[in-house]
């Protein structure tokens, strides 16, 4: 077998591993996420929110960029692990008791005194995680992905599982703050457990310069993405209270699905395979557009999807949650988008050019920073949905204007294989609404069932009578070592 043949099959196994491990974990998560929304108020995941705000926030300055450098790195491969750990370990630990010292701070800007104990806790999975991310990222880094979905499933799973329980048993927003720290603890030991490291305790200082340098664009892209990712959240949260905020951060759990889960596959798979084919641009680009089949043939129909079954699944199943459908749809098209765009980021970083993606990050937050106080003041929660929308499409599209500079890429041959999924989900909803309209609208819960069930095996019947697509994925499965 060629080099090229074993790259696709490693990167074609690695993806088939982690969108089935992503698939069982998310249906967890997605399926405690309604349990949650059932014995939770909308005030419980406000609370919630705002502490997942701040450690997320702190956790992006956490990691350095180190994890990206590291699978970046070419040489002294266990010295740079040892070196990365150590520090990393070291600064998450201050991170934390920065967090601990200035949690009042935080309780009060937000007006909520509930904040100050929850964060002090919370805040514990900084050091989790960062002990953590350094196996994982050696794993990825060696394409050995069927060992490395493995602490990400464990700890999608505990936390759905254990936060569940604890909600049950009354703790209410505290059920998910032993959730996540349960579910990271179990990620590290499983994660040092399959990826062990010689740590040495003294820092290699020349290694740590390498991994600073490349680290500090990746760093100062993660910055900007968090502040586009959750400055709505911020603003949501300072403007109109806790139970917005809650309702806000539900419809954006469910509605991400699509963009969590792609993006995930692709973050994790085509970075360390793209890396190695960096110096081969007509090749790279090949295999970028490869991807891009496969995301729109995913993404566009579960994007489509979740919009249509919304209003049934929460007026049948949730029904405090109303006030979330729309919310729940707009934010649909966002994680859509997302997710199509997510393959770039790997290439912009295999080519070693992550500075190229700061100009559209910015632009970004800058255009949410300006908009966001009026759009929230006139238009409400929907304004916000809307505006975000604007936002990450603005993004998606100067991405690719972007790579076809890198890597040569052709607009046309985007659209080419975006327009066929595109059109038959419309129309495979068009036909379900005027089915559903005239023989089923006098009982509901026929109608959900109408729609969830037809739409996927009408799309896959479709799809595999136009196009070969289905048989491409199929063919690639069966091929896969």
């Amino acid at each position: 077998m060629n080099e090229h043949s074993n790259l696709k099959n490693q990167m074609v196994t690695g993806s088939f591993w982690v969108f089935g491990a992503n698939l069982i974990s998310r249906g967890i998560s997605f399926l405690s996420t309604l349990i949650l929304a059932r014995l939770l108020t909308p005030e419980a995941f406000g609370i919630i929110g705002y502490g997942f705000l701040i450690v997320s926030a702190i956790g992006l300055l956490r990691e350095m960029g180190f994890n990206s450098a590291l699978i970046y790195q070419k040489t002294e491969i266990e010295r740079a692990a040892s070196t990365s750990i150590v520090f990393i370990f070291l600064w998450s630990t201050f991170l934390y008791f920065l967090v601990f010292g200035l949690a009042p701070l935080a309780a009060l800007f937000f007006r909520e005194p509930r904040l100050t104990a929850l964060l002090r806790v919370l805040t514990i999975s900084l050091i989790l995680n960062s002990l953590s991310s350094i196996p994982m990222s050696l794993l990825s880094k060696e394409i050995n992905f069927k060992r490395r979905v493995i602490p990400e499933l464990l700890n999608l799973t505990v936390y759905g599982i254990v936060t569940v329980i604890f909600a049950w048993l009354g703790f209410n927003y505290w059920a998910f703050v032993i959730g996540v720290l349960t579910a990271d603890l179990f990620q590290l030991i499983s994660a040092l457990i399959l990826r062990p490291i010689k740590i040495r305790l003294k820092p290699d200082f020349p290694i740590l310069k390498e991994l600073f340098v490349f680290g500090k664009s990746v760093m100062g892209l993660g910055i900007l993405n968090f502040g586009i990712r959750n400055i709505d959240d911020f603003f949501v949260g300072r403007m109109l209270g806790t139970e917005p905020l809650g309702i806000y951060n539900f419809a954006y759990r469910i509605a991400n699905i699509p963009a969590t889960n792609i993006t995930n596959v692709l973050g994790k798979v085509l970075y360390p395979g793209f890396t190695k084919i960096a110096d081969d641009t007509n090749r790279l680009r090949k295999a970028f557009l490869k991807s891009l089949e496969y995301v729109t043939f995913i993404t566009i129909p579960v994007t489509l999807y979740i919009i249509l079954i919304t209003p049934d699944v929460i007026h049948l199943f949730l029904p405090k949650w109303i006030e979330a459908i729309v919310p729940i749809q707009l934010i649909a098209y966002f994680g859509g988008i997302r997710s199509l765009s997510s393959g770039s980021g790997s290439v912009f970083l295999a080519k070693g050019k992550p500075n190229l993606l700061l100009p559209i990050s910015l632009t970004q937050l800058i255009f949410l920073a300006v908009f966001l106080y009026p759009t929230i003041h006139f238009f409400g929660l929907i304004g916000v949905c809307i505006l975000v929308n604007i936002d990450m499409t603005i993004s998606c599209v100067w991405g690719f204007l972007r790579l076809k500079t890198l890597i040569g890429l052709s607009l046309k041959s985007l659209l080419r294989i975006m327009i066929f999924p595109i059109i038959v989900s419309i129309c495979i909803i068009i036909f379900i609404l005027f089915v559903s309209n005239a023989f089923f609208t006098y009982d509901k819960m026929v109608l959900f069932l109408l729609k969830t069930i037809t739409f996927p095996i009408v799309y896959l019947i479709t799809t595999r009578l136009l196009s070969d697509k289905p048989q491409m994925i199929l063919k690639d499965l069966l091929n896969i070592n």
